[in-house]
C-alpha cells in the first residue's frame, strides 16, 4: 500500500475521535481508532484518554502486532489495551484500512434486550450496513473479543459486541465512522418505530431494486445481502 502521511492521517483520526466524541457514540475514556500508515505500522487512540480531547500528538504508532514503536513520537504513550480486535480485522481483511469501537447507547442497548436491528427500514442503512453481525459478549481488553468477532469478519463490515458496543471497518477512518453513525440512526429509528407501534418492513422486491441501483451507479454493495433480505424483509 501507498505509506500515508502521518501529519494528515493524525488531524483525521483525532476529527473522527472529536466528532464520534459529541455524537454521544463514546463517553469518558470509552472507544478507540486506528488506521494503517502502511503495510506494517497502525496509528492508534491511547489507553486511558478522552477521545474527545484528543490532539494529534496524543496518537500511538504500533506495529502489526500492536507493540508501541521506538519512536519519538510516541514518548511513552501506550495504545488501547483493545488494539487486540483492531488487529485480528486488519490480519484477517487486508483491505480494510481503518477501524473504529464506540459505544453507541441505542444500537447497544438493542443487544441488551437481545432484538434484532437487520430490518430493511432504511434504504441508507441497507445499502451502508448489510446484514449487521452480533459477536456474543466477551471480556473487553481480553483475547475474548477478538475471538469472538472472527467467524464475521470475512462476511461483513458492521459487528454489534453483545452488552458492549460497535465494531466498523472501512477502506479510511470516515467510512467506519459513517458506518458507526449509520448503525446507530438504524436503532435510533427502530426504537421510534416500536414506540409507535412497530415497523413497517421493506419488500423483497424494494430490496432487490436498491442494490440493483448499486450497479446502475458503481456503489459496492455490501457483502451480505442475501443474508439482510432473508433476515430482514416481509
Amino acid at each position: 500500500m501507498q505509506p500515508r502521511n502521518l501529519e494528515r492521517a493524525s488531524s483525521e483520526l483525532v476529527k473522527v475521535c472529536h466528532l464520534a466524541y459529541e455524537r454521544g457514540y463514546i463517553c469518558g475514556t470509552e472507544g478507540n481508532f486506528s488506521l494503517r500508515l502502511d503495510d506494517r505500522t497502525l496509528l492508534t487512540t491511547p489507553a486511558s484518554a478522552c477521545k474527545g480531547l484528543l490532539s494529534p500528538s496524543d496518537l500511538v504508532l504500533t506495529n502489526l502486532d500492536g507493540i508501541a514503536l521506538d519512536s519519538p513520537h510516541n514518548q511513552g504513550k501506550k495504545p488501547s489495551t483493545e488494539l487486540k480486535m483492531h488487529l485480528v480485522v486488519y490480519q484477517q481483511r487486508p483491505d480494510v484500512m481503518a477501524v473504529a469501537h464506540a459505544h453507541p447507547t441505542t444500537a447497544v442497548a438493542f443487544t441488551v434486550a437481545g432484538k434484532s436491528l437487520n430490518r430493511c427500514v432504511l434504504p441508507e442503512a441497507i445499502l451502508t450496513l448489510g446484514k449487521i453481525a452480533v459477536a456474543p459478549y466477551a471480556t473487553p481488553s481480553t483475547d475474548e473479543v477478538p475471538e469472538s468477532i472472527a467467524q464475521h469478519l470475512q462476511h461483513t463490515d458492521t459487528i454489534l459486541l453483545s452488552h458492549h458496543g460497535a465494531l466498523t471497518f472501512g477502506g479510511d477512518i470516515f467510512q467506519a465512522f459513517y458506518r458507526l453513525e449509520t448503525l446507530e440512526h438504524q436503532a435510533k429509528t427502530l426504537l421510534v418505530a416500536h414506540l409507535l407501534g412497530g415497523e413497517n418492513t421493506l419488500s423483497t422486491t424494494q430490496v432487490e431494486k436498491l442494490f440493483a441501483i448499486c450497479q446502475i451507479y458503481g456503489i459496492t454493495p455490501p457483502k451480505n445481502k442475501e443474508e439482510l433480505i432473508e433476515a430482514g424483509t416481509k
